[in-house]
């Protein structure tokens, strides 16, 4: 018996399709799950892309965007990391290879006090090789990443146009949040490290 290759375009229509229909957040993430978990079981599935010479396959790059849906392709080196943030939306991944780890945090504070934050650490997760885990709407989408066993590829699929999007980095020691978009996150990055 042959089983049909499912492809990168194939999933992003999918994707998309659900998207459009205005679902709530928790519908349309168990609907894309399964479509992003058959996806990743391939380790080959990038290759479905065309070839770009503006794609970086070794920093990663956006596979579609819209309004309403964002598809990335994530390359984490060894030792990488994102700070504590959110992304004021839903959020999958699925792990093509290597591990992320994810620290997942939930507001304790009233959310009265503008710009400040304060944050309790629940349980991690672990994501391998052909796996997903998902983050639901804000306020529970505020978690940190860290790459400790090796590079790590993955596709991020999330239910907004992620680029144009503001978010938070949250500062666990001074309870400081600090908005950003993704174009600011680098200066911004560069300016906190100072």
């Amino acid at each position: 018996m042959t089983t049909a290759t499912y492809t990168m375009q194939e999933f992003v229509l999918d994707a998309q399709r659900i998207a459009d229909r205005g679902d709530s957040a928790e519908r349309q993430i168990a609907q894309i799950s399964g479509p992003l978990e058959r996806l990743i079981q391939r380790k080959d599935c990038l290759l479905d892309l065309p070839e770009n010479d503006e794609l970086e396959p070794d920093k990663g790059f956006v596979i579609h965007r819209a309004d309403n849906l964002t598809v990335l392709c994530v390359v984490w080196p060894e030792g990488s990391s994102a700070p504590v943030h959110n992304h004021n939306g839903w959020a999958m991944e699925g792990v093509i290879s290597g591990v992320e780890f994810n620290r997942n945090y939930q507001r304790t504070d009233d959310g009265l006090t503008p710009w400040r934050a304060e944050l309790e650490e629940l349980e991690p997760t672990r994501v391998t090789p052909g796996t997903t885990t998902y983050l639901p709407d804000p306020p529970a989408d505020i978690h940190a990443v860290e790459i400790n066993e090796g590079k790590t590829i993955a596709i991020h699929v999330y239910g907004l146009d992620l680029p144009a999007q503001w978010r938070y980095l949250f500062d666990l020691e001074t309870g400081e949040v600090i908005p950003y978009t993704m174009k600011t996150r680098k200066q911004l990055t560069v300016s906190m490290q100072q």
